[in-house]
């Protein structure tokens, strides 16, 4: 059995043996344990499996040795963080017996976060890299989760944790768990004023838009995807067509309203929109154009797997729910009121089912109407908004170079009495038409208007 206390000693002396009273270099300390592993490993017999063992047990004993009652506190704290340093690096360790070495010594020092917490958090995140290089995502993920910055004995800069709970979001979204990622995207945000790193501040937000992918807030996922993409540095979060496809598709799958109109704008300035395979269901919501369901096969091929799931009431998908909802929004600006068994007839959904959309829209104020239940038929209101939203997206366009006239409900009430004027005209014609053609049925039909 090894002798702790002789070791404890001969750690003891390496540290107080320095000039001066300095600790030693992390090389001097590293070369005292490569020559423990040595001598451990030349009294094993010539077979790899036993020297492993023996090396471990060396290490164990080192680890022994510095938390027994005879080697000093801020000793043994400098030793086990440079034993933790060097099982990253030295060569000499398979990674098997890294990762039960640093197994072994979170066990024996997690209950005393007091004296050790620097140690382990240095252990934790020593783990956690071990597990990213065996791609066992979730439990890298675990790992940094429950470091506890506020257990360290010196104060941990706020980008050092900012950066831990970055990694951790991309952890848990690698191991398909966006749940988790979204509890750490809450630590994550507190401290997003206080790093100044542009690099580490985009890849936050290139992960908070993934997690609320995951969480079906599309308006605000491709609000996030499109900042990215704005700020977009190369080799940071992955490739930029990618991010630009990822908010197509949030876009598209946003609830209709006035929100995702101003959305589906945004994204429809981008000059790279246009060469992207999703683009054409983009602009026709755009350009507020109903969409047929032969249009929507092709886009749900490029759908992430999340985002091919059913609504909660397993009606249909997201991606044929968005569409009945757009399809909706646009009628609501062409009609004033409309049966629900024709508007199921034109969604392709049933009345019930057509009511039930419409319902919720009008719920959530993301469409103005009444509905009476009593006659099956729903009347709009509103439509004026949406297309004051429309007229002031191709407004503001051209602002830079041609600023608009006039104000803008003025210039929507222009559009408006131009409109009346080309109606009345039109039946102005047909009437004439009328009388010089069938002047006996003309003078019948208008005898009562003379």
């Amino acid at each position: 059995m090894t002798d702790l206390r002789q070791l404890a000693s001969e750690i003891s002396a390496l540290f107080h043996s320095s000039t001066a009273g300095i600790s030693p270099e992390s090389a001097e300390v590293q070369a005292f344990i490569e020559k423990k592993l040595v001598e451990a490993k030349g009294t094993s017999q010539n077979v790899k499996g036993q020297q492993q063992q023996t090396q471990l047990k060396a290490l164990k004993d080192m680890v022994d040795a510095c938390l027994s009652n005879h080697m000093v506190q801020t000793t043994s704290t400098m030793f086990l963080s440079e034993l933790v340093a060097m099982t990253e690096s030295v060569l000499v360790l398979g990674t098997k017996t890294r990762k039960e070495i640093l197994d072994y010594l979170l066990d024996r020092i997690q209950q005393r976060t007091s004296v050790y917490g620097d140690v382990i958090i240095k252990t934790r995140q020593a783990l956690a890299d071990l597990l990213v290089s065996k791609e066992q995502w979730e439990e890298a993920a675990n790992m940094l989760q429950e470091i506890r910055f506020d257990q360290s004995q010196r104060l941990i800069e706020p980008r050092v944790r900012f950066e831990t709970y970055v990694n951790t979001m991309e952890l848990f979204l690698l191991a398909n768990n966006p749940s988790q990622a979204a509890h750490t995207l809450i630590r994550a945000t507190s401290l997003l004023n206080s790093v100044s790193d542009v690099k580490l501040s985009l890849k936050y937000r290139y992960f908070q838009a993934c997690i609320l992918d995951h969480s079906h807030k599309y308006i605000e996922a491709a609000n996030g995807y499109r900042n990215v993409f704005a700020n977009y540095i190369d080799g940071v979060v992955g490739k930029k067509e990618l991010i630009l496809n990822k908010a197509i598709k949030c876009a598209v799958l946003a609830s209709a309203g006035v929100l995702k109109v101003r959305v589906l704008a945004s994204l429809y300035r981008i000059p790279e929109l246009a060469s992207r395979e999703c683009f054409q269901l983009l602009e026709k919501m755009f350009l507020q154009q109903p969409v047929k369901p032969s249009e929507v096969e092709y886009f749900d091929k490029l759908l992430e797997e999340h985002q091919r799931q059913r609504t909660a009431d397993g009606n249909s998908t997201l991606l044929e729910h968005a569409v009945h909802e757009h399809n909706v929004f646009v009628l609501s600006s062409l009609y004033t009121n409309i049966r629900f068994s024709n508007l199921g007839h034109m969604l392709g959904t049933s009345t019930d089912y057509a009511e039930l959309i419409c319902a919720r829209m009008i719920g959530e104020r993301r469409m103005k109407g009444h509905i009476d239940q009593t006659s099956g038929i729903i009347t709009f209101e509103g439509a004026r908004e949406v297309k004051e939203v429309t007229a002031a997206i191709f407004l503001k366009r051209q602002a830079a170079s041609q600023p608009p006239p006039m104000h803008l409900r003025e210039q929507v009430a222009v559009k408006w009495d131009e409109r009346i004027v080309n109606l009345c005209t039109t039946v102005e014609d047909a009437v004439d038409m009328l009388i010089d053609r069938q002047p006996v049925y003309a003078r019948m039909l208008f005898r009562d208007m003379v």
